[in-house]
């Protein structure tokens, strides 16, 4: 187009919209925004409508709160997205759901400068008192270019990567999807790595010029940096410089994120850390793209160690009067009002109530049930212990060996860490390998996509420590609240001083109340069941006599043990000096804050076990009769940690669950990795492992859960909204396996093909 043609143009356009001052409705009005689209449309430059609109009007005002109630039910658990909804009359919404800690209000309102909006913060409750704030923004007139402009203007500031911008649909019916109908269970071998990245070179493009292809060793060679496809459909590849600030390569880690669904392993040379993810199989409702500040979070932390617990045995936790159990939810500093620290949490809470067979409720999250579970009985009960720990590890989560010009890296399995049970929390003694393997292949194979998601996380926590990968820009994440860890120790002090100044009398009459408690709520029913079984062995029966004498002296007995619990602590509690007694309720209140290294924090800990001793011997829901109340313990902790929390995110301070029983979990996420000096046969029970695409079907009798997850190859829409071709799927029951025996099993010795593990079949737009 000719300079004075394009003159000619505006001057007219100047002139058309002069002229439609003079008319500022009706028809008028429509004729000079047309024109004025036009003229955006010829000079190449984005339309922005007549925004002399009353917001309060529009049907996005009019319909803000139902829209973001919908998708709150759809989204209950963490979802980071940007959710987008059009009306008739133009209105539009856009919501930041879960915004990243850096992301800035302010930089919106910039963003939405030229917009009449409105922006509000939207507050989402989640477990007992954590939070979640979105941000929800009301357009009072735009096009579905506008829309699309400020989608990927946002996702900039969100993700620092305007890679692939893409957005949900507020109004349709699309729901997250905790469970896949897709394998999210990869067991593959060093040898296999070896085989198919360097033996046999794997070729990958870079999409900048797809007709070059390279291969890993040439990635090491070339020392590159950046993400790319497999030629052959299945891997991405993500090449970060080693021992390096991770801030020079910001913007691959939501282009790594959005391609690649699952971390299968990695490899590296002295320079180069070539991470290996699955092409993505999985829609964005099924595998949320990991998150940029989790990423960035990761490399941060100089911690060898991340830990995460949910002790129902903490001194002053435990059941309360009305039968709900309360506890503090732990996690390493680094993990408060996180991401990653939440979905730690949650996580357990699924390990505890499935090991559990459902029976152990979370009074605040109602998480999707599986349909089936790993025991046919729950644990606790199948197993008749007086305590379990239920433990998340990292124990043997990733191998790698060192051979002499690269590394190699695969995780175990990449559907769950690996399950450990405990007798107690004093004794890490393990109830069984073989509930262990049996639960640890039920969590692997269930598909539970937060379950899978900490296995990412944890395999580019061990990557990024094990090769120097760092993070040393603003987080701007809360530092760990100074009050939570000694917070309880004013209430620990208090009990021990009501413990150390009972009488004789006191003692002999709460004592009996109490015998009389356990006996008519547990101990008549056990006895009575023991009569019974008796009766029926030797062929006999028990007199009314005989059964009162027998329930008199089980009372006596039980009301014995009390007193002679209570007395026992009270001479204790007596012989301590006030210093010392103050010191032993701040280990109650904290015992991860004393580190076990001299002779006096050795006794502190014992005189600890004995006083929790009397804890579990009395029962917590007992301690009214001491005229302690664990409800106003438990409102004290939560309202004392009420201001704490991230600018988007506060995690819950504390948990209630139902029926629960003396029960601990967590996890103990290491960064230290297993390294063998052999790339076959380093596995143990490898002649026992399933085949890693192995789908057995649910036993009878049970309802596996429904789940909308697409079939493979299904991708979102051009347009950049995911698309959902909704399917029954039945998930795994690994207790009920009837499968063929693979031909090679991992770490055997014997190595499959790439396109048998990882099939080479089409992705519609190469994984997005």
């Amino acid at each position: 187009m000719s300079k004075t043609l394009r003159i000619g143009i505006i001057s007219g356009v100047i002139l058309l919209l002069a002229l439609g001052s003079l008319f500022t409705f009706g028809r008028h009005t429509k004729v000079v925004e047309s024109i004025k689209q036009q003229a955006a449309s010829v000079m190449r430059v984005e339309y922005i409508p007549d925004q002399h609109v009353t917001l309060e009007n529009t049907l996005a005002f009019q319909k803000q709160d139902s829209v973001y109630n919908l998708f709150r039910q759809h989204y209950r658990m963490h979802y980071q997205t940007i959710g987008t909804a059009t009306f008739a009359d133009s209105s539009r919404i856009i919501l930041i759901s879960e915004p990243a800690p850096f992301f800035e209000p302010d930089t919106l309102e910039k963003i939405l400068t030229k917009y009449t909006h409105q922006t509000s913060k939207r507050h989402y409750k989640i477990g007992y008192d954590g939070r979640i704030t979105d941000l929800m923004v009301v357009l009072g007139n735009a096009t579905t270019e506008n829309t699309d402009s400020l989608v990927a203007r946002i996702s900039k500031k969100q993700y620092l990567s305007d890679y692939k911008p893409n957005s949900i649909n507020l109004l349709d019916d699309s729901k997250r999807h905790y469970f896949s109908s897709e394998n999210l269970d990869y067991q593959i071998s060093l040898a296999e790595f070896d085989d198919w990245f360097i033996q046999a070179g794997e070729l990958f493009i870079d999409g900048k010029d797809t007709l070059k292809t390279l291969t890993v060793s040439q990635m090491f060679r070339q020392k590159r940096r950046g993400v790319y496809f497999s030629k052959e459909p299945g891997l991405v590849a993500w090449c970060i410089r080693r021992n390096s600030d991770i801030s020079r390569q910001m913007g691959t880690i939501r282009q790594f994120a959005l391609d690649a669904d699952l971390i299968l392993g990695a490899l590296r040379d002295s320079s180069t850390l070539v991470v290996i993810g699955r092409e993505r199989e999985a829609d964005l409702q099924t595998l949320p793209p990991l998150r940029v500040e989790t990423v960035l979070l990761i490399a941060s932390i100089s911690a060898k160690e991340l830990s995460q617990s949910l002790d129902i045995n903490d001194f002053l936790a435990g059941k309360m009067a009305d039968g709900r159990d309360w506890c503090p939810t732990y996690l390493s500093k680094e993990l408060e009002n996180t991401e990653l620290g939440h979905l730690l949490t949650i996580t357990d809470i699924l390990l505890k109530d499935w090991s559990e067979s459902g029976t152990i409720q979370e009074a605040y999250y109602h998480y999707p049930s599986p349909g089936y579970f790993p025991f046919d009985q729950p644990l606790f009960k199948k197993l008749g212990l007086e305590q379990l720990v239920y433990n998340w590890n990292t124990a043997n989560t990733m191998y790698a060996i060192d051979l002499p010009r690269y590394t190699i890296y695969t995780l175990n399995r990449t559907g769950a860490l690996p399950v450990s049970y405990f007798n107690s929390q004093e004794r890490s003694e393990s109830v069984g390998a073989t509930y262990e393997r049996r639960a640890g292949n039920y969590f692997a194979t269930c598909g539970n996509t937060d379950i899978a998601r900490v296995v990412q996380y944890t395999a580019l926590y061990q990557l990024f420590m094990d090769n120097g990968i760092r993070y040393k820009g603003k987080l701007l994440h809360p530092s760990f609240p100074s009050n939570k860890p000694y917070l309880l120790a004013g209430a620990c002090w208090n009990m021990l001083n009501i413990f150390k100044n009972l009488t004789d009398d006191q003692i002999e009459q709460v004592s009996d109340s109490m015998a009389n408690i356990h006996f008519n709520n547990y101990g008549e029913k056990e006895v009575h069941r023991q009569m019974r079984r008796h009766e029926a062995e030797y062929n006999f029966t028990y007199s009314e006599e005989d059964q009162k004498r027998i329930y008199q002296d089980v009372h006596r007995q039980q009301k014995s043990r009390i007193v002679s619990e209570f007395h026992s602590v009270r001479s204790l509690l007596k012989g301590l000096s006030e210093d010392n007694l103050k010191m032993l309720a701040r280990y109650l209140s904290y015992p991860r804050g004393t580190v076990i290294n001299n002779q006096a924090a050795y006794n502190r800990m014992m005189q600890a076990r004995k006083v929790n001793e009397l804890m579990r011997v009395i029962g917590k829901n007992n301690l009214t009769l001491l005229g302690v109340n664990l409800a106003e313990v438990q409102n004290y902790y939560v309202q004392s940690l009420g201001k704490s929390g991230g600018r988007y995110l506060k995690t819950p301070s504390i948990i209630i669950t139902y029926n629960d029983m003396v029960t601990t979990g967590g996890h103990n996420i290491s960064s230290k990795i297993s390294r063998v000096s052999s790339t076959t046969n380093y596995k143990a029970h490898a002649s026992s492992s399933p085949a890693p695409s192995a789908k057995p079907s649910a036993p009878a009798g049970t309802r596996p859960p429904a789940s909308t997850a697409p079939s493979s190859g299904a991708r979102p829409s051009s347009s950049g909204n995911p698309t959902q071709r909704p399917t029954t799927s039945t998930a795994p029951h690994p207790s009920t396996t009837t499968t063929s025996r693979p031909t090679s099993v991992p770490g055997s010795g014997n190595t499959r093909t790439r396109s048998s593990v990882i099939p080479s079949s089409a992705r519609t737009t190469r994984g997005f």
